[in-house]
């Protein structure tokens, strides 16, 4: 479901296309590094040290700027069962209620890392083998939040312009 153009939509959507491309960047990094890994440890008995760690990272950063994109595309999974039995009027208070809790909830999700990342640098928090200092990926998480509920917002404010298609 994309949105109606706009200026916010459109800057939007570039946030959330450039978000994508790290995403996918570090998803080919990391098929490359478990390659590598795997090579070396099932032929040459030498695993790259530190993979676990990394392997961690790259989930965390792939999935977080991910999220936005799927709902700026509105590719996430969602079971229609009930929903597409409900009125046309029950659902378009729907829609915009459910946004809003998700809005309000990754609006949480991105606070709450923001605060812990503070807590996380002052104790040096860190990766066990390859002392990654954790903090700078509660920054990753908290963007990634942050920009999901910038695009559930949107969802609210913006809707998709209405489709003649039955559903």
């Amino acid at each position: 479901m994309a949105f109606r153009e706009g200026p916010v939509s459109r800057a939007v959507g570039i946030l959330v296309t450039a978000s994508a491309y790290v995403a996918g960047a570090v998803l080919v990094l990391l098929m490359l590094l478990t390659t590598v890994d795997v090579v070396g440890r099932y032929f040459f008995n030498a695993p790259l040290t530190g993979v676990f760690d990394l392997t961690h990272f790259a989930v965390l950063i792939m999935t977080f700027l991910s999220f936005a994109y799927c709902a700026y595309h509105g590719a996430h999974v969602a079971i229609e069962l009930l929903y597409n039995r409900l009125g046309r009027s029950v659902q378009r208070v729907l829609d915009p209620a459910i946004n809003l809790v998700g809005c309000l909830l990754f609006v949480l999700i991105a606070w709450r890392a923001l605060v812990q990342s503070v807590d996380v640098r002052e104790f040096t928090e860190a990766s066990q083998l390859l002392t990654i200092p954790f903090f700078p990926f509660y920054w990753v998480l908290a963007f990634g939040a942050g920009l999901m509920a910038l695009v559930l917002a949107l969802r609210i404010f913006v809707p998709a312009p209405e489709s003649d298609e039955a559903a």
